[in-house]
Parts: structure tokens; sequence; C-alpha cells
């Protein structure tokens, strides 16, 4: 029987909808499959025999949080309300990396706000990602970011309410439903309940859940190579293979204190250090 390759677009219980030669499909999988390694997931190319998918190819990468696979780009959204979770944009940026997916920042609502710009700008200065200053509601810098997500398929991935859902309308002329952010409490409320590929003038976009927490998904060790401005200085620390927390004459340590790093993202890379550190306890402990 033939098979035919396509793209899932969208997971809707065990409903799969598949992108193949540029019609979506409605498709079920078999048993198998489901329960196999992560499952099927927005983003994966599979096999169709008629409307059943049989197969899913090699990933190239996969997330966790959010659930996608196969990205070229990863998309961490901010914006002034609800405010910047750093925790949250710094495990988003090391993940990509470890998967080896480029990552860009977007900083939403400059409508409201244009200081907070600037004010990532210095934090993630020594990092090289690229960034971008944006308004879903007056379309400044909308054009600019079309044209960087040209050819690739990017997740948007951030807090809740910050507008990712916004930026996706903005880019396409859609009319998807957004959330207003809850005054009460100051954070947003989920309206988007799963992961779906938005596809316009050759750029994919998976626009995701919201979603407040996410682990760094990588090794203890390996956690300071995801770190550029660290990792540019590192072969002047006295040890060698020195994770920047508890070593003497670390040149790492000694540039925060002088302040050429950024003091807040190296007390953030000390928590996340002890927050990994603290799971392989727990799990040798098991």
């Amino acid at each position: 029987m033939n098979r035919e390759l396509g793209q899932v677009y969208k997971v809707h219980t065990n409903k799969y909808f598949v992108k193949i030669n540029d019609k979506l499909v409605q498709c079920d999988a078999r048993g198998l499959l489901k329960i196999k390694g992560e499952g099927i997931l927005v983003g994966d190319f599979v096999e169709v025999e008629k409307t059943t998918i049989v197969k899913v190819l090699d990933r190239k990468n996969r997330f966790i949080r959010p659930s996608v696979s196969n990205v070229d780009c990863v998309v961490a959204v901010i914006s002034p309300e609800p405010r910047p979770d750093y925790f949250l944009l710094d495990k988003l940026l090391v993940n990509a990396d470890k998967e080896n997916v480029e990552s860009i920042i977007v900083v939403n609502k400059s409508d409201i706000d244009a200081v907070l710009f600037e004010e990532i700008r210095a934090e993630y200065l020594n990092t090289n990602v690229k960034m971008f200053s944006v308004s879903s509601k007056s379309g400044q810098g909308i054009d600019e970011l079309k044209q960087f997500l040209v050819g690739k398929l990017s997740v948007f991935a951030g807090q809740s309410a910050v507008g990712k859902t916004s930026i996706t309308n903005a880019m396409f002329s859609l009319q998807l439903k957004t959330g207003d952010l809850s005054q009460k409490i100051v954070r947003g409320k989920h309206t988007t309940t799963r992961s779906e590929i938005f596809e316009c003038e050759n750029i994919k976009i998976i626009d995701s859940p919201g979603f407040a927490v996410i682990d760094a998904d990588v090794e203890l060790n390996d956690l300071k190579i995801f770190y550029p401005e660290y990792l540019e200085v590192s072969g002047e620390c006295k040890f060698r293979g020195c994770s920047h927390v508890s070593e003497p004459n670390c040149k790492v340590k000694e540039l925060v204190e002088n302040g050429i790093l950024s003091k807040k993202r190296y007390e953030r890379y000390v928590q996340i250090y002890k927050e990994i550190q603290s799971r392989r306890i727990n799990y040798e402990k098991d």
C-alpha cells in the first residue's frame, strides 16, 4: 500500500491533523505509535497509509515543554505584563541550545513600555541571542520579525498573556482567540490549550500553551556550556572543568563581581545549577 509523507500540524486527543501535499488530513494512528517513545508530537514527520499514521520519522530535536519536535527556532516571548520570568527565559535558552536550535527573544507590548527591551538587552548582552522589540497592537517590529522567521518552523514559548497568540494574529492577519490579563492576580489566563502549527508566507509557527515552570533539561556538568558568556572565559579559571559555583579563582565570578557580567543572571545560573543538583541527588536516592 502506498505511503505518503506528511507533518503533524495539530494533535487533539487521538486525532492527528497531518499536512500532506498542501492539504490538512485528519488521521488516526496505529496503537503502538501512541505509546512508543514520546508518542506523536506536533512537528513530527510521519508516513501515512490512507488516513492512518504508520511510522514516525526520526526527529532532529524534541522539546518537553512545549511538547513539539523538529523545530528550527525557539521564540521566547516576554512582555511588561506579566512581568518577565527570567528563570523561565534562561531555561528556555538553555534547552534550545542543548537541542542545537536557534533561539531569539521577542519583547512584546513595546507600545506600553519601551524600557523593558533595553533592560533585556543589557541582561543578555554577552549571549549573542538576537532580540526583537514588537507590538502586536501597533504592528511595530512585526515585519522585521516575519522576515527573520521565513523558511523556519518556530515555536513561540513563554508565560501566558505575554501575547504569543496576538503576535501570531498580527503576523498572519488571523483572528485566533486571545485572553485578557487578569488584573486581579496579574498573571495570564490560558487561552491556547494545545500546540498547533500555523503557516503563511513560508513561515511556520507553533503557537503553544503558556506555562510558568520548566526544568533545564541538561546534565549538571553541562549547564555551564550553555552560557556562552561563561564558556568564552572559562579557560581563565584556575580549575579545569570549573562549575563557576564554588571553586576559588573563578574568572566568571570575578567578572560578575566587577560588573562586567550580569550579577542577576549569574545568581539565576547558580540556582538552576542547584536545582539540577538536587534532582540528581533525589534520583540517586530513589
